[in-house]
Formats: structure tokens, sequence, C-alpha cells
């Protein structure tokens, strides 16, 4: 599906080969949160059916500034996971308003039915976007996974189809 979701300083668009190098580099200055896919598998996503590997451009120059994936592109259940979101900019709202243009997407574009994420409990700066944004907690995966000699937990949010649309 082409994705071209105009916001008021962003837009979503598919990803394209020749921008994987920097999405990298965009996963790698958020590695405190962001796990980081290699370039083969960033290529592969980009061909498969399931998946939305979407770039995040700001709208006055039209630089690359974020990308976001997705997974549920097939999903019988209507049921879309967001998977990942790295902005390189923060403070600057590209965040918060790449989460709106994704409801968006998820809502009213593919009308799906649920729209879920996971993030590790100590994003605290994510936790206050998805929850002012409407995500609900669902709980918590403990200690979910082990990073050298510690391990983190992570958050389970969603939103349901009626929830998005009753605040919109």
């Amino acid at each position: 599906m082409k994705v071209n979701l105009v916001g008021e300083k962003i837009r979503l668009t598919n990803s394209i080969k020749e921008e994987i190098d920097q999405i990298i580099e965009f996963e790698k200055s958020n590695n405190n949160f962001v796990n980081h896919y290699e370039k083969e598998h960033h290529i592969n996503l980009l061909e498969d059916k399931d998946c939305f590997h979407l770039s995040i451009r700001r709208l006055e120059d039209d630089k690359l500034v974020g990308h976001m994936i997705l997974f549920g592109g097939e999903s019988k259940d209507k049921v879309l996971e967001f998977r990942r979101l790295a902005i390189n900019e923060k403070g600057s709202g590209f965040g918060r308003e790449a989460v709106r243009l994704l409801k968006k997407l998820c809502f009213e574009e593919l009308k799906y039915h649920r729209l879920w994420l996971d993030v590790y409990s100590d994003n605290g700066r994510a936790i206050h976007v998805y929850e002012s944004e409407g995500f609900i907690f669902e709980g918590e995966l403990r200690d979910k996974f082990k990073i050298d000699s510690s391990y983190r937990s992570q958050r389970i949010y969603s939103m349901l189809e009626d929830e998005y649309k009753s605040k919109n």
C-alpha cells in the first residue's frame, strides 16, 4: 500500500532503499530505546507485504527526520502492531505528530480494529506520548530482555477502533 499522510509539520511516506543507511543511523542514535536492524533486514522489510516501513519527512524541506515500522498489513484480524519509531530531532513534536498520523492510517485509511505497541518501561518520554494520545495500558512484561547484567521490562499499550473514533 502506498502511504502519503500529511500533518502540520511532517508527512509519512513509504521508505525507500536509498534511505536505509540514514534510518540505521537514527536507530543507533536511539539505541537506548530502539533495537536496530541490519541493512539487509531493512531492505527485505521494504518488500514485505505485512510490513509498513515508513519514513517521516519534515514538510518545510522534505528532510528525513525519522521512521516507523508497522506490522499487520495482511492481518485478517485487522490488528496493526506499531513496532518501531525513531526520531532524529527530539523535542520537535515530530514523534507525537507521527503517532497521530499513524492512528489515522490505522483507523481511517486501513479501517483496522486494533493498534498496539510495546515500549520499554523506563522510556518515560514515549510512555507520556502514548498515554496522552489515548493508548490504554494493558500490562507489563517484567524483565523481558536481558541487557548486559540487568533486565528491562516492557509495557503493552493498545487502542481500539471505537476508542479512536470517540476522540476524533
